[in-house]
């Protein structure tokens, strides 16, 4: 009996440690380095990140270049928007768009614009940011136009249909440092250069490229943003 009593003090405890070491884990994972970048270009503008009842994180979205890296909980949902109070003092939390969050711990969200302020509402596109899966040399294109997209990046070819992306990694087929760029797309079953010369290949940067209707005009057109992997230290 002594020994039967020493044996489930032992599976006692071996459970315990256990599951504390199951909780630690599942605290670490539950925190999320995200970095956010807009389209179309606009103005920066701010949103907040809803992270708990009456609790929020403040985001500056904008065009140009990606903001910085920030660590925010993993939610079943993430919600992006602007938070007030109502005639009583109240908290309020009006949503502008939400997504599901990715199974990875860095992340890279899009936020494709409804209108021309954030209040129009985004569409909101979460991709896995590490250096394996997007990382130095890689190009990310994400088809906005109506029509169907087809590239020849640095020996590589894709064609996306609306609403989809894909990653490349070109090669230097040009010389050193460049590859030849051909963009075309497909209108009334025939296929129209809209893009064509020599590209830089990134050695410590990655590429984002929006391809999209010009309001102006019928034609296709392009926004890239170049991303340096080269983070500036925080001075202390």
């Amino acid at each position: 009996m002594v020994f039967a009593g020493r044996s489930f003090t032992k599976m006692v405890l071996a459970t315990v440690l256990l599951g504390g070491g199951v909780t630690s884990f599942r605290g670490q994972a539950q925190e999320v380095a995200i970095a956010c970048l807009s389209f179309p270009k606009q103005a920066p503008s701010s949103i907040e990140l809803l992270v708990g009842p009456g609790k929020t994180v403040p985001i500056t979205l904008q065009s140009h270049t990606l903001t910085e890296s920030l660590k925010v909980p993993r939610l079943a949902i993430w919600k992006f928007g602007k938070s007030g109070t109502n005639a009583e003092g109240e908290f309020q939390f009006k949503s502008y768009g939400q997504i599901k969050p990715g199974a990875a711990r860095e992340q890279l969200l899009l936020f494709l614009r409804k209108g021309p302020t954030p209040a129009d509402g985004f569409r909101i596109l979460a991709l896995d940011s590490g250096k394996t899966s997007f990382g130095a040399s890689q190009m990310l294109f994400v088809n906005l136009a109506r029509e169907q997209v087809a590239g020849l990046v640095g020996g590589k070819q894709f064609r996306l249909n609306p609403g989809k992306h894909i990653i490349i990694k070109p090669k230097a087929d040009r010389g050193k440092n460049l590859c030849f760029a051909s963009l075309k797309y497909l209108r009334a079953n025939k296929w129209r250069t809209f893009f064509s010369t020599n590209w830089p290949t990134l050695t410590a940067a990655r590429g984002l490229i929006f391809l999209y209707n010009d309001p102006r005009s019928r034609s296709v057109k392009m926004h890239s943003v170049v991303d340096s992997l080269v983070r500036v230290p925080t001075p202390e």
